[in-house]
């Protein structure tokens, strides 16, 4: 059973505050991939349009349409992926899975923020919201890098 102080952890102000920042859409256009994620779970969607320069992310844009926790971890890659490898943020994502697993995981910097998702533990049920910028932006590389520049993939543009 859930009690009020877990809920107080899980939607902490600084989450809140992450998650105001990516409230409003901020699309990319012309992107060079566009992927769209929905959480069979909750429900949650994220869209991230991506530029990159070979393996490097240059520039982000998305839509989200999620609860509370993807909207804060959208915002947190959308502040960090900037100038980074995709394969930086598919080992975050490996992370941050880790951590909702119940592994103790001090993340790198300017990864820390994502530590505050260790309150997420008891609610399985929003670990797939959290994970949707994260399987994006593995998507996202593994197409890339597989094909080069991806037509975009946003049903809902």
């Amino acid at each position: 059973m859930t009690t009020d102080p877990d809920l107080a952890a899980l939607y902490q102000r600084g989450l809140r505050d992450l998650a105001a920042k990516v409230r409003s859409d901020k699309r990319l256009v012309p992107a060079d991939i566009s992927v769209t994620r929905t959480s069979r779970t909750c429900g949650s969607l994220v869209t991230l349009d991506i530029r990159r320069k070979a393996d490097k992310i240059t520039a982000l844009g998305w839509r989200t349409r999620a609860c509370t926790l993807g909207m804060a971890a959208t915002a947190v890659v959308v502040q960090q992926a900037i100038g980074r490898k995709f394969s930086e943020l598919v080992e975050i994502g490996h992370l941050i899975r880790r951590l909702l697993s119940g592994e103790d995981i001090i993340f790198p910097e300017p990864w820390r923020e994502l530590e505050m998702f260790a309150a997420a533990r008891g609610f399985p049920t929003r670990h797939s919201s959290i994970l949707l910028p994260f399987e994006i932006i593995a998507e996202a590389g593994n197409e890339t890098s597989v094909k080069g520049t991806s037509p975009s993939r946003d049903p809902i543009a």
